[in-house]
């Protein structure tokens, strides 16, 4: 019976092995990865009859194995034999009767695994699992591997990973060879495998593609292609580097992860290697037959535009928010507003928190709605599938993520990296002439990552880092860590935590008299003699106590309560929170007002990253793009802006990750604006 991977994730696995049978007896798995020993054996050719029949040697009780209940053996031969036949029909029936009929007999674990095989092959997957369940653990020692062995494929089914991979990874030993072609039970095992395995090891799981590529039919092919490419999205990119260095030349694995692995060499100033990487990479890409499957369905319509949002579960918000920002770009509230006079019809798919929704809905809005371009936000979860399924179809996303999906895909990175921020914020710093720095942060693994960005920006620009602390993530007193980076002068400290931890950061600074200021050259006077208990205050009273700091951080979410509660402790900060309302811009109080006037709120971030993406497609449209391979080429000009947006000067490098430097703003007064 023919068979597909793809089949078991779309709920109707078919065991080809429910017909088959064996005489040989063998007690256990005959080698890696192949089908494990039939539940029942055959009688041996000199049995001579059915009354001569003994228990086989696989232990499983069978004719002749109940001396008192002799028409309960009988029917259970004749049930049997039916299975062995492939009648699943008139198997299911015989084994229900005999089971009914004879609730006691030895030959019942047998009956049951039989029956859940069954179960199994109709797609009841529920009560395949409470049949094999009771046959795995009334068939004593090796006789009972064979239910365990599709009870794995009975809890993959279910979406038990973790149950299957324990049931189904010892038919599949460490160091295994792959299958052969044409071993179908051992290529349906390989796959099934990879499968349970990947959620919780995808460096495992890519293996085990790996195996089941190179046996696999066409159709299976282009499946673990996708399911690979799903599982390289979320290793990251210095683990994908390692697992790419480990695998075979030409193979799946260096297939999908050579983006990435380029992507952390180009990170640590390596773009000899990334380049080495990149070569390989295209080159066991097109012999594994990625080219032909990412080519393009069709040519798009050039006025219809797909958003791909989470419109429903967790990330319900952001999906929201990027929904508001993207009508407005397109005109859909009040034409003419901020938008592009109507001229973009936005087509909308709900992407949720599910890989197999978002990759559906990618499909859906490129075969079935011609949208020549995507827009898209996604959970960690379902990101990868949507990419992938947009690059197999070679439709161009504006993916309102903040990593870089790789030079092999069709999506690119809208969102600045919160590294890039942190970056920006440490040169705008040592641009102003701050040399000694403080780092103060939540002990997150997400702000530490933020501290060393930041940290690496300074010293490689000759400033020095002099002192750090953390604060428990959500604290709202700061004594402690203020008070220990206090014992050490410095001239800034970066804070990488949101807006609202700032506007409680800030006064606990300046009650520990480390008063944030514009920074100068006057500043760095009065701090460097104030350190030394003499000079004026930053009032410009004698006596000094206060000593004049400069502010940094990410802030995320900023807005105007900021100064509405914190205004005095946070002057001259300067802050990287991707966008705010600057109404001193004309672009940016021109997108906020219409925003305003559309939906009764102050855009943030999000919305602002959103609209560039449309408007982006828009600019590319007008000036020329005709094609959704016309976008791809447009955008995918290394190093090129491609617009000058609400968030920056639009520009994507070589693995399609943003590279141009996030703005930074400064508080003045009672205002923020653009940092000169």
């Amino acid at each position: 019976m023919k068979r597909t991977l793809r089949a078991l994730v779309n709920g109707c696995w078919l065991l080809a092995a429910c017909a088959s049978t064996s005489a040989s007896g063998q007690g256990g798995p005959q080698g890696p990865a192949t089908q494990p020993p039939p539940f029942t054996s055959g009688p041996p050719a000199s049995s001579g009859g059915a009354a001569n029949v003994t228990t086989s040697d696989t232990g499983v009780a069978t004719l002749g194995a109940n001396a008192v209940d002799r028409g309960g053996d009988a029917d259970f031969a004749a049930a049997r034999a039916k299975f062995d036949k492939g009648d699943r029909e008139g198997a299911q029936a015989a084994l229900e009767a005999f089971l009914a009929q004879h609730p006691s007999n030895a030959n019942r674990p047998a009956a049951d695994a039989m029956l859940g095989r069954l179960a199994l092959a109709r797609g009841d997957a529920v009560a395949a699992k409470r049949l094999l369940s009771q046959a795995a653990a009334g068939l004593p020692g090796d006789a009972g591997s064979g239910a365990r062995y599709y009870l794995g494929f009975a809890e993959l089914r279910l979406g038990n990973p973790a149950r299957a991979r324990e049931l189904l990874s010892p038919f599949v030993p460490k160091g295994a060879p792959p299958p052969a072609a044409g071993d179908d039970a051992a290529i349906e095992l390989r796959g099934a495998l990879a499968e349970a395995t990947g959620p919780a090891d995808p460096a495992e799981g890519l293996e085990l593609w790996e195996g089941y590529y190179h046996a696999a039919r066409d159709a299976e092919k282009a499946w673990a292609r996708r399911r690979a490419t799903e599982l390289a999205g979320r290793l990251s990119p210095e683990a994908a580097w390692r697992a790419w260095g480990a695998a075979a030349p030409g193979g799946l694995t260096r297939a999908v992860l050579g983006g990435r692995a380029a992507a952390h060499l180009r990170d640590k100033g390596d773009p000899a290697g990334a380049a080495f990487v990149d070569t390989e990479t295209n080159s066991a890409r097109h012999s594994l037959g990625f080219d032909a499957a990412g080519s393009p369905v069709g040519p798009g319509d050039p006025t219809r535009l797909g958003l791909a949002l989470p419109l429903s579960g967790k990330f319900q918000v952001v999906g929201e928010a990027a929904l508001r920002a993207a009508m407005l770009a397109a005109g859909t509230p009040a034409a003419g507003v901020a938008g592009n006079g109507g001229t973009t019809q936005l087509i909308l798919r709900d992407t949720a928190t599910d890989a197999e929704r978002a990759a559906r809905g990618v499909a859906e809005l490129t075969r079935g709605e011609a949208v020549i371009g995507i827009v898209g936000a996604a959970s960690p979860k379902a990101g990868p599938a949507a990419i992938t399924q947009a690059s197999e179809d070679g439709i161009p996303v504006l993916a309102l993520e903040d990593a870089a999906p790789g030079a092999l895909t069709t999506a690119f990175q809208m969102i600045h990296a919160p590294d890039m921020r942190a970056t920006a914020l440490a040169r705008q710093a040592l641009k102003a002439g701050a040399r000694r720095f403080a780092l103060l942060g939540p002990d997150s693994t997400t702000a530490k990552r933020l501290r060393e960005a930041f940290r690496k920006a300074v010293i490689a620009a000759g400033g020095t880092v002099v002192a750090e602390a953390t604060y428990v993530t959500g604290a709202t007193s700061f004594a402690g860590p203020i008070g220990s980076l206090k014992k050490t002068p410095f001239d800034a400290v970066f804070v990488p935590d949101s807006a609202d931890r700032l506007a409680l950061i800030a006064p606990a600074l300046a009650v520990a008299d480390l008063w944030p200021q514009p920074w100068s050259a006057e500043a760095a006077k009065r701090a460097a003699e104030s350190s030394k208990g003499r000079g004026k205050d930053v009032n410009g009273k004698g006596g000094a106590k206060a000593k004049p700091i400069l502010l940094l951080s990410t802030a995320n979410d900023l807005s105007h309560k900021l100064l509405a509660n914190a205004g005095r402790y946070v002057q001259g900060a300067l802050l990287c929170p991707g966008f705010y309302a600057d109404d001193s811009e004309p672009h940016a109080r021109a997108f906020a007002d219409g925003y305003r006037a559309a939906y009764g709120r102050d855009p943030h971030a999000t919305e602002a990253y959103a609209y560039d993406a449309v408007v982006a497609f828009q600019t590319a449209i007008r000036q020329g793009a005709r094609t959704r391979g016309d976008l791809v080429k447009a955008l995918g000009t290394a190093n090129m802006p491609v617009l000058h947006g609400l968030t920056g000067n639009v520009t994507f490098g070589p693995d399609h990750g943003r590279v141009d430097s996030p703005l930074v703003y400064q508080v003045d007064g009672d205002d923020i604006h653009l940092a000169k």
